[in-house]
């Protein structure tokens, strides 16, 4: 397993939801069941106080230790301070001891029993870090803050405007090697129209069904679906066909029926393995975002690049129009939802008002991370320093609605700097993800100003998830 090089505040962030491992056991092979996580404590010493655990039977009242790698109980010499003496059991995210007597964190002779957390993980690392970055907690806060508000304006936004663009020179290297992989490995007619298809359908899953629409997607051959001719209920049934949702469905109207009889047919000619409606989250969603009414918009999608040309449409906008913006909002407001998914926000389930396509909020998203990035390396693959120009003019300079995303709200606060374009929006989040939560000081202009080198590793102890 690849070691993220995450941060104790982090980790503490996995140990705090129940939900992201289960069945906890020792070094050594000890049942432990976790009574009382206890309050967090934000002074030296262990990281829980008045915690509570049950190992094999019996009750022990203490103090837990949180630690990246087990060996860090060693590196801090937490084995001769005596404020680490209630300590009860020690989580390490990654077992780095080699020695013999593995069920102890320190070999100390009270033997502190070890947890090593990676080994009962619910799902991968990188799953769970993705969802915790997408979420920070009420007490996020940056290694930087508050002293970055010495730091001059300009310099702020200048840095976090580069690593928006860097940002976006990694989202149109992964388009560039998702067409150059489908022109090498199968027989896709325009992989333009594949990949643009793909990573809206991305965009669409939001971040709770962001895998199961990539899934889907690689699923469909917009090439072979161009060469079958379905027309809209064909396509809708595709699409929930593939995704899982017709194989149990309780048919109780005319347009279930019409779905499911189509899709008898239609994956005659479609061979690939139909997800499970389980798969899809509906948990702690809003009606209007169920996963339901986005793959109904999917299916107006893939029907417009299938029919009508959407790709060369968006391109030819995106070329000739000087308000990108308008023009990109009308494209993907045109794709609309048919009679029953503008009624119906799940299978039988009548919504309260009329549902319509997706959102601006949605629209701008897909703007940032899926045109921007598209037209970007199309004008690197067609040698167009024009369209270059354009795109990065636009994703500096286009205006933005005030944005919901979680990250960029708090670093906005946090930084003082407003993302009223795609470039800063942009550039907040790649500062999160591959600075700030890495703990990268030293490598951020920002940080460099407020901590200098002589102190650049101790805002480690303080960034807080």
């Amino acid at each position: 397993m690849k070691k993220l090089n995450l941060n104790e505040n982090f980790i503490c962030r996995i140990w705090e939801d129940e939900n992201n491992y289960s069945d906890l056991k020792t070094n050594d092979g000890r049942k432990v069941e976790i009574l009382d996580r206890g309050k967090k404590n934000p002074d030296a010493g262990p990281d829980y106080s008045d915690a509570k655990i049950r190992i094999d039977g019996n009750i022990y009242s203490g103090s837990i230790e949180i630690h990246r790698t087990s060996n860090d109980w060693y590196l801090h010499g937490h084995q001769n301070d005596t404020k680490y003496n209630d300590v009860i059991l020690h989580v390490a995210l990654y077992d780095d001891l080699f020695s013999g007597n593995k069920n102890t964190a320190a070999g100390r002779q009270d033997g502190i029993p070890t947890v090593v957390l990676s080994e009962f993980l619910s799902r991968s690392i990188h799953a769970i870090w993705r969802d915790i970055i997408s979420k920070p907690s009420e007490s996020f806060r940056l290694p930087c803050f508050p002293q970055n508000n010495e730091v001059f304006y300009d310099e702020k936004i200048n840095f976090i405007k580069e690593a928006g663009l860097e940002r976006l020179r990694q989202k149109s290297d992964k388009f560039r090697e998702r067409i150059s992989e489908l022109k090498e490995y199968s027989d896709h007619g325009d992989p333009e129209d594949q990949v643009l298809f793909e990573y809206i359908c991305e965009a669409l899953g939001y971040s709770k069904n962001k895998k199961q629409f990539i899934s889907l997607s690689r699923k469909i051959d917009v090439s072979v679906i161009r060469h079958l001719k379905m027309n809209r209920i064909q396509t809708e049934s595709l699409i929930f066909g593939l995704s899982g949702f017709l194989s149990d469905l309780k048919i109780e109207d005319e347009y279930s029926e019409e779905l499911f009889n189509n899709w008898v047919n239609v994956r005659k000619n479609i061979r690939r393995e139909e997800m499970t409606r389980s798969e899809w989250n509906f948990f702690r969603l809003r009606p209007p975002n169920f996963p339901t009414l986005r793959l109904a918009y999917a299916s107006g999608l893939l029907y417009e690049i299938v029919n009508r040309g959407f790709v060369k449409e968006l391109i030819s906008e995106f070329t000739d129009s000087s308000d990108i913006q308008n023009s990109m909002y009308n494209l993907f407001s045109r794709i609309k939802l048919s009679d029953y998914w503008e009624r119906n926000y799940n299978f039988n389930k009548v919504s309260a008002t009329s549902n319509r396509g997706i959102g601006n909020e949605r629209i701008k998203d897909i703007i940032s991370n899926v045109v921007f990035p598209f037209m970007y390396q199309r004008s690197f693959t067609e040698n167009d320093p024009n369209m270059k120009n354009k795109v990065e003019f636009y994703f500096r300079n286009n205006r933005l609605m005030p944005s919901v995303n979680e990250i960029s709200k708090v670093m906005q606060e946090q930084l003082g700097i407003k993302a009223l374009n795609p470039a800063t929006e942009q550039g907040l989040i790649h500062l999160h993800n591959y600075y700030c939560i890495f703990g990268k000081c030293s490598m951020c202009r920002i940080g460099k100003e407020v901590f200098r080198e002589d102190s650049v590793h101790e805002p480690l102890k303080i960034i807080i998830y």
